[in-house]
């Protein structure tokens, strides 16, 4: 399926089940914003960031917490004011997966 065209975002796309969608979206012709909502793991949004890019897509990172409106408002702003508009969301919780194995 190619997505040649289409944005997405994808949320905690800086590690594990999220870096992949990232790079599955990339792989199919999106272009991503990978969110990441600690400081600690902006290293890796980087190295998703250029896989990304090496798929030949865009990438676009944007720490933010979506535990709050106000980040989220702003990974919506960011995402427009680079993109032009939002086709894809996917939403990856890692807290809900670290409570699942608890």
């Amino acid at each position: 399926m190619s997505l040649q065209g289409k944005v997405a975002i994808v949320t905690g796309s800086a590690r594990g089940i999220g870096a992949a969608t990232a790079l599955a979206l990339a792989k199919d012709g999106a272009d991503v914003v990978i969110n990441y909502v600690s400081p600690s793991s902006e290293v890796h949004a980087e190295k998703v960031a250029k896989a990304v890019e090496s798929a030949g897509s865009q990438a676009l990172i944007v720490q933010a917490d979506l535990a709050s409106i106000e980040a989220l408002d702003l990974l919506v702003k960011k995402t427009v004011e680079r993109f032009g508009k939002i086709d894809i969301l996917v939403s990856i919780d890692p807290s809900f997966v670290e409570d699942c194995l608890l």
